[in-house]
């Protein structure tokens, strides 16, 4: 079954002050999983780059085969599942994630010494080792993935969009069972948005900047809620500083959520000011700015918001096609 991944945008973006807070939190909670496993937050780009080209690639090769197994356990493969080496270029993720090059060449090498990826310069190939990673820790983004996907299919099933709601424990025993398809969903969406993002801020003051939107949006959802009222996303994004009534965040309580060092959280939270996205209160506390008075805000943060809501259209269809196939 096919799915406009138009018409998902639109309900998205015509909903945004309902749904967003939710895809702030996942963001959030996903990139906090990913830097206790990395501790580098361009480290943990260069992976899901990798990450993404590997299982790209298996699925490539096995989608048509009806013994190949794409369930959660065969991520965690006795022979790691390997991608040519020729294939895993420093100048292609340069491009495609926005780093620098020299930076990607540090990146690998620490990653490689890690032992969090596997370079076979003999035979060429280059895998993920998955035995570094916690299968506690992906099963918390696997929890974290399915609340998100379960609360905007209740949305799409109420707009029409979804033949009926599914719930939380459903979806995850969805993804369990066709991971790696949904992992490439996942990774295609999160490479798309990080790197757009990329071009302009590094990847600890997008970090930054995620857990003072969860907070801004979280507010405005909350102040709507008894009045039954959503708003659009441009409705948010020229009124957010009117509309967002609770306190900012501090240095410290964003450095405690992301496990940042609070002098870094700092120096990110004055860049975001500087740049026009946040404002300070008399109380060291970080909220959002008037948006219109940043022309930062309305050619970068407007237009990836934007390319954000477009992209999880796609997201969602290709979810929602995936859920309508029976394996």
């Amino acid at each position: 079954m096919k799915f406009d991944p138009e018409k998902i945008s639109k309900i998205i973006q015509d909903n945004f002050s309902h749904l967003m807070p939710d895809f702030y939190e996942m963001q959030a909670e996903y990139l906090a999983s990913l830097n206790s496993i990395y501790k580098d937050l361009d480290g943990c780009l260069i992976t899901m780059l990798l990450t993404h080209d590997i299982y790209k690639d298996f699925l490539e090769k096995n989608r048509k085969n009806q013994e190949s197994d794409f369930s959660v356990t065969s991520f965690y493969q006795k022979e790691p599942i390997k991608l040519s080496k020729n294939r895993f270029k420093i100048i292609k993720i340069s491009k495609t994630l926005n780093l620098p090059r020299e930076t990607v060449r540090r990146k690998v090498k620490k990653l490689s010494k890690d032992n969090l990826i596997l370079v076979n310069q003999k035979e060429k190939f280059i895998s993920l080792n998955t035995k570094m990673i916690d299968e506690r820790l992906l099963r918390i983004q696997i929890n974290n993935v399915s609340k998100f996907l379960s609360k905007f299919s209740i949305f799409f099933s109420r707009k029409k969009l979804f033949a009926r709601e599914v719930d939380r424990e459903t979806i995850r025993k969805e993804i369990e069972n066709k991971f790696l398809i949904y992992l490439n969903f996942f990774l295609n969406f999160q490479i798309a948005y990080f790197s757009s993002w990329r071009k302009s801020i590094d990847m600890e003051t997008i970090y930054v900047a995620l857990l003072c939107s969860l907070n801004a949006t979280s507010s405005i959802k909350k102040g709507l809620f008894n009045k039954h009222k959503y708003l659009d996303s441009d409705d948010i994004f020229y009124n957010i500083h009117k509309l967002h009534q609770s306190y900012g965040l501090s240095a410290t309580t964003i450095s405690e959520i992301s496990g940042i060092p609070r002098a870094t959280v700092t120096r990110k939270l004055k860049l975001l000011k500087k740049l026009g996205v946040l404002r300070k209160d008399s109380f060291q506390r970080y909220s959002t700015a008037n948006l219109q008075d940043s022309e930062f805000s309305k050619t970068v943060v407007y237009t990836n918001v934007k390319s954000t809501i477009n992209n999880l259209g796609i997201f969602f269809g290709k979810c929602l096609e995936a859920y309508t196939v029976k394996l």
